[in-house]
């Protein structure tokens, strides 16, 4: 052979070996699916790919545990609820017992009623959702009042924070420790402790004074509401939050497989290309070494 031949030959087998290389690599990138399999296929590819990702967990984070605030309080909401009802009971029965045409016997029986009602508010604000104590603040292990009514939970109340966005907290918990009982100051105008002071006027036959707990019982009517309308407002932060984090997780989950994940498309043509272009340069090759024995021989 020639040196000419020589030379010939090994730029056809070079291309030809280039050609099945650019082959292969596409072969294995349409297969495997990802573009970076290791950091050092794309350092700054690979870096974003890590940010994304870890982006994307907090996101993921931060919807359940929003759309968990958002269960607990609306357990709670329906417990207020129980509250109101009760309240809005003990009320009727004030307004009904403040009047003189009715008997000590009657009021007794009020007075009868107005004890159950105080016992379901305080297993209200003692209700439970999963293993917590709702109304307790942080001190979320026990009961938070006592069967007379006496707030026993985190002194001062300190309500429980749920973050619904990167450095952003909302409040999610209740605090009702201003309702307790207050032993040592029955005077204290506390939703409990008006319910025991108009307990406490029917047992004694004491229009009077059943008809003096009505502005305390109306002072409790309006604190629930107002307590209600503060966990709607948290819960519709939470729904929001719940959403909106679900959505830019998903987001990041995307942007970091569009950093590692190949074009299907895209990758498929480039592999054809490469494969025709690898059947041209062996027919090339084939087609320029066409030598017979004899050729080699002369």
């Amino acid at each position: 052979m020639r040196v000419t031949d020589r030379l010939v030959f090994a730029n056809a087998t070079l291309a030809t070996g280039r050609a099945r290389e650019a082959a292969q690599q596409a072969q294995e990138l349409v297969s495997r699916g990802t573009r970076i399999q290791h950091p050092s296929d794309d350092p700054a590819g690979a870096g974003l790919i890590v940010t994304f990702n870890m982006s994307s967990e907090r996101f993921a984070a931060i919807s359940s545990a929003a759309g968990a605030a958002s269960d607990e309080l609306s357990a709670a909401d329906n417990a207020l609820d129980g509250v109101g009802t009760a309240l809005s009971r003990a009320r009727e029965l004030a307004v009904q017992f403040s009047n003189s045409t009715y008997s000590q016997e009657q009021r007794a029986g009020g007075a009868l009623e107005v004890k159950s009602l105080m016992s379901q508010i305080v297993s209200n604000l003692n209700t439970r959702f999963g293993n917590r104590y709702l109304f307790g603040g942080t001190q979320d292990d026990r009961p938070p009042f006592d069967p007379s009514g006496v707030y026993g939970g985190t002194t001062p109340a300190v309500a429980r924070t749920v973050e619904i966005a990167p450095g952003v907290l909302e409040q999610s918990s209740v605090v009702v420790d201003s309702m307790s009982a207050d032993p040592a100051n029955p005077a204290n105008p506390t939703l409990l402790n008006t319910l025991q002071a108009l307990q406490l006027a029917l047992q004694n036959n004491d229009t009077t004074a059943v008809q003096a707990t009505l502005d305390g019982l109306d002072d409790g009517i309006k604190q629930v509401a107002t307590t209600r309308t503060q966990v709607g407002i948290s819960m519709s932060a939470f729904d929001t939050a719940t959403s909106a984090a679900r959505t830019a997780s998903g987001d990041d989950k995307a942007h970091a497989s569009k950093q590692g994940d190949v074009d299907l498309i895209e990758s498929s043509i480039q592999l054809q290309a490469t494969q025709t272009a690898l059947q041209a340069s062996l027919a090339a090759t084939a087609q320029s070494f066409k030598l017979s024995l004899l050729d080699y021989l002369r």
